[in-house]
């Protein structure tokens, strides 16, 4: 494949260049309808054209760098050229050659009597054939990554990917950083524009303990692959609660009518590389959060990674805000991650008749290594906390002066906690055991949101907030995950234990192997036969939380009633899933 350099046309913008050339067969024929496609030095589609009558194709407007072409054309074995230089200004030329699939074959039969043996002159006629040279990068296992540029090389709408699920149960599940409603109908649908384009779009519909408590949410991404900058990601999502009776008689009496929760959330993250051993993920998510009065206020978070080898990397982070889609549950897909967080509201306390919003942020700098079949990580961190809610089950007529919101979710109330901050530090083990069974263990120390007090002696709710500070703990964390071969069920066991009682679960921002919510959690997933005659499988799963009821703190109000702060609510939840 001969490589010209010529000077691009005056009119071509001086921060650009291009790309143009010929495809032609071994007897000089031009060729019309190749594919031709651009690819990143990561082995994304950049861009896509088709020969023309005159076996002619043109890409301009590419930003300066290193490329690969790769031209492809039914009866014929696809070409890729590595290493083209694009220059500013420039127009690079090539002159495309591409072979048939029979051209290098050639078939010598033995004498009668004659038995000939196989010799290593095949692998240097490979080696010298550029038609055929791509077939020396085939490894055991591509990467989640190729795979999707192979699903994403023809068609305006590709790799379209769906997701349904039918989800019921009581109990709420309040985490440390956020509330999750129960929506009982959710969807999302990915598909990819013109190759290089995501858009996700996903939503659902459900109700709470009555038919006045509904909730929606709709969630709507766009991402594209840039070359040489980045792979920026735009998302919209908007969330919508009508509050229970029992906020709104706890807020504005029983004649006062609460108006509905609204959230609007806009997120931008992006990922670039810092030359070879190094990249950085970073963004934002603005949120606007409408409750009797509007908060507005943004949460960044960034990650630096640096490869120091193969097997090993240093990770320096900073988070804030509600978890993100990536952030979900481990080994959830894609699509079911996006559902996961649709339901996810900032929680809410009240101070002095005001509505707050608990804030949260992270620091950590953590070191990853891959040991055999194993992942071994040791972080430490600093968190804190600033109007924590902290959710409680408080006896009637109690705190009713403007400091105990009703929870949003559940039968519980939520209390304003005041400002925390802690540092800690944990270490991980993960081993994969077998092919289909994977286990994880964890130690961590840290503090914890606690109580100094058993009894109240007073119904003013600041002697309840005055006796929340930090202690700390220490922290085992476990988890077992594996498939059962015939019926390929899949289970998910988590389980975590803390020396002392907390009010608020600890280490929220643990992103490592051995990660569990408080106490004992079990997820089963099992695929049902579908014979229907559209394209996809049906799922039940069974999702149970804190099955030892861990995290309850009981206390003694001053008229001798029993009250509980709740680290973690028991909840059951069964779904039905259509994936396509």
């Amino acid at each position: 494949m001969p490589l010209v350099l010529f000077a691009a046309p005056a009119a071509q913008a001086a921060l650009s260049g291009g790309i143009a050339g010929w495809v032609k067969d071994q007897g000089g024929v031009p060729q019309m309808g190749a594919l031709v496609l651009l690819l990143t030095p990561e082995g994304r589609v950049a861009h896509r054209t088709y020969t023309d009558p005159a076996g002619r194709f043109a890409v301009d407007r590419i930003f300066p760098g290193n490329y690969s072409i790769k031209v492809s054309l039914a009866r014929f074995l696809p070409v890729l050229r590595e290493g083209v230089q694009v220059e500013a200004g420039e127009r690079t030329y090539l002159d495309v050659q591409i072979s048939g699939l029979f051209t290098s074959l050639q078939l010598i039969y033995p004498a009668r009597g004659e038995v000939r043996d196989m010799t290593d002159n095949w692998k240097w006629v490979l080696r010298a054939s550029a038609a055929t040279r791509p077939v020396l990068r085939f490894r055991d296992g591509l990467d989640a990554e190729r795979q999707d540029v192979l699903r994403k090389i023809s068609g305006t709408f590709s790799d379209t990917r769906g997701f349904a699920q039918v989800s019921a149960g009581p109990g709420a599940r309040p985490s440390g950083l956020a509330n999750e409603s129960d929506l009982g109908t959710a969807f999302a649908v990915a598909t990819s524009l013109f190759g290089n384009n995501d858009v996700v779009v996903s939503g659902n519909l459900g109700y709470g303990r009555s038919l006045a408590n509904s909730a929606t949410a709709f969630r709507t991404s766009f991402s594209r692959d840039v070359a040489l900058i980045g792979e920026p990601e735009v998302s919209v999502t908007v969330r919508q609660l009508q509050v229970p009776l029992a906020a709104q008689h706890g807020i504005f009496g029983m004649q006062g009518n609460a108006p509905q929760l609204q959230t609007l959330t806009l997120g931008f993250g992006d990922r670039v590389k810092l030359g070879d051993m190094a990249s950085f993920e970073y963004g934002f998510l603005y949120e606007s959060v409408n409750y009797v009065n509007r908060l507005n206020f943004v949460s960044p978070y960034g990650r630096l990674i640096y490869h120091l080898s193969e097997d090993r990397e240093l990770h320096l982070r900073y988070a804030s805000g509600v978890p993100r889609p990536e952030e979900a549950i481990a080994g959830d897909p894609s699509l079911r991650q996006q559902v996961s967080t649709l339901g996810m509201f900032p929680r809410m306390s009240l101070l002095d008749g005001r509505p707050t919003v608990q804030r949260s942020e992270h620091i950590e700098i953590a070191y990853r290594e891959k040991v055999g079949n194993g992942l071994v990580e040791v972080g430490v961190y600093q968190d804190s906390l600033s109007d924590a809610a902290v959710s409680a089950f408080v006896p009637g007529g109690h705190y009713r002066d403007g400091n105990i919101l009703p929870d949003l979710f559940s039968r519980s109330a939520t209390i304003n906690g005041g400002q925390h901050s802690t540092t800690g530090y944990r270490v991980s083990y993960a081993r994969k055991i077998r092919e289909r069974l994977e286990a994880a263990l964890g130690y961590g120390s840290s503090g914890v949101l606690t109580t100094s007090e058993s009894t109240l002696q007073t119904p003013d709710v600041s002697e309840l907030r005055d006796s929340l500070h930090m202690k700390r703990a220490h922290m085992i964390t476990a988890s077992l995950s594996t498939e059962l071969p015939k019926s390929d069920t899949r289970v998910l066991s988590t389980y975590q234990w803390v020396s002392r009682a907390a009010a608020i679960s600890p280490d929220l921002y643990n992103d490592f192997a051995a990660r569990s919510e408080p106490g004992w959690n079990l997820v089963i997933r099992q695929p049902l036969p579908f014979s229907g005659s559209l394209p996809g499988k049906l799922e039940a799963t069974a999702d149970i939380r804190n099955l030892l009821n861990a995290g309850y703190i009981p206390m003694q109000t001053f008229d001798g009633q029993q009250m509980f702060l709740l680290q973690a609510i028991r909840s059951y939840r069964g779904a039905l899933s259509f994936v396509f």
